[in-house]
């Protein structure tokens, strides 16, 4: 496993100073899966304040202090280490009560959620494997360590975490696992909506996830605030459309419009959405069913969309397989290699223009509109003239 030099620097150091030091987790289960390795998390039997010592001279970041975690800048990348642990109970079903401090890397690996999430390495000694992780990885198997029921009871987020893994890595939910993750999923309450818009975010970045949704309804159900309303019918719509797509935000925008049930405003709202977000997601229901047949009727779309015009195709195209994609990518195109007016700041006219006509306050923006529907409907051209012309004469203008 080739490790990039900043993170070979801080094991190098921490080892130097008589430390054990590994990389741990999503890093080492992508290397072996020949998988990009975009992040490096490195645990170690130093105490946080030992771990301070040995990076005096580095720019520190106290993460999760308290829990034994120090983040290093190190040639300016950030690397997370973390202090061998062990947890105490979950009171919360989310977080330990208790963190006791380890020196044994086996009893670090003894807390984490599945066994291909506990493999460690360090180049003297190679891969670590414990609880049989580099087994299921090649068995394309998620299990979780020990006891599953005990896992999902400890931190509920593992319900979602599970069903992401096995969505994006396309692998089997071991038999026991996957009972205890039924069992467990009246704990999803337990977690923030937060965590379960970042998990689902993660869950619909994965190529396929029909098979996953549909293997797992229950869980999503109990996850999806008002998710118990869903229908049979919503729900089989949704599965036949998901994979239409690998746009996580063009992913829930299929779900809700699949669903009608679900009030989508108060869905991204409880699931913590970003107004942005929020924004595109809305903007995509409500033009779902636009007119696309014709070149003017693409152009008086691009006024009202809030998202980028292919994301508004692909998301068409989900829903309606048969939609002509092509040909409404080329309208758009055509659109903007010929500079057509589709919007206020395109007009050959301003605002100053028409309050020099006398309009004044709203009139002025209700003008502008009626200009450029005018120009949108072909009715008159882009030009300065007559768009004064026929500002002057608009039907509304006071006398």
């Amino acid at each position: 496993m080739k490790l990039p030099g900043y993170v070979s620097k801080g094991m190098k150091l921490l080892e130097e100073n008589g430390y054990e030091c590994y990389v741990v987790g999503g890093a080492v289960r992508s290397f072996l899966l020949h998988l990009p390795v975009h992040d490096y998390d490195l645990t170690t039997d130093a105490r946080p304040e030992e771990m301070q010592e040995v990076f005096r001279d580095y720019k520190t970041i106290e993460t999760g202090l308290k829990h034994g975690t120090l983040t290093v800048l190190i040639d300016n990348q950030p690397l997370e280490i973390t202090t061998f642990r062990r947890d105490s109970v979950y009171p919360d079903h989310r977080h330990p009560e208790t963190v006791t401090f380890s020196r044994a890397v086996e009893e670090d690996c003894a807390r984490r959620d599945f066994t291909v999430n506990a493999l460690c390495y360090n180049p003297a000694e190679g891969i670590l494997d414990f609880f049989g992780g580099t087994k299921d990885l090649k068995k394309k198997i998620l299990r979780c360590i020990g006891d599953a029921d005990t896992r999902f009871n400890e931190d509920a987020l593992r319900i979602l975490r599970a069903l992401r893994f096995a969505a994006r890595l396309n692998f089997t939910i071991e038999e026991n696992t996957r009972k205890a993750l039924l069992n467990n999923i009246s704990l999803l309450r337990f977690v923030s909506m937060e965590r379960i818009r970042e998990e689902l975010n993660g869950f619909f970045c994965a190529p396929v996830c029909a098979v996953c949704m549909k293997a797992y309804r229950t869980v999503f159900n109990a996850a999806l605030p008002e998710g118990k309303n869903i229908t049979d019918e919503e729900w089989e719509h949704t599965l036949q459309v998901i994979d239409n797509t690998d746009r996580p935000l063009l992913r829930m925008a299929l779900l809700l419009a699949c669903c009608p049930s679900l009030d989508s405003e108060k869905t991204l709202n409880e699931l913590k959405y970003s107004n942005h977000e929020k924004k595109q997601i809305l903007n995509l229901l409500q033009y779902r069913q636009a007119d696309v047949s014709t070149h003017t009727a693409i152009r008086k779309l691009l006024r009202f969309l809030q998202v980028p015009f292919e994301d508004y195709v692909r998301f068409r195209k989900a829903l309606d397989p048969q939609l002509n994609d092509a040909g409404m990518l080329a309208e758009y195109q055509e659109v903007i290699r010929r500079h057509e007016c589709w919007q206020l700041k395109d007009m050959d006219i301003s605002g100053s223009d028409i309050a020099a006509l006398g309009y004044q306050g709203k009139e002025i923006a209700e003008v502008l509109e009626y200009l450029l529907d005018l120009v949108m409907e072909d009715q008159i051209g882009n030009r300065r003239q007559l768009l004064l012309e026929a500002a002057a004469a608009y039907p509304k203008k006071r006398s």
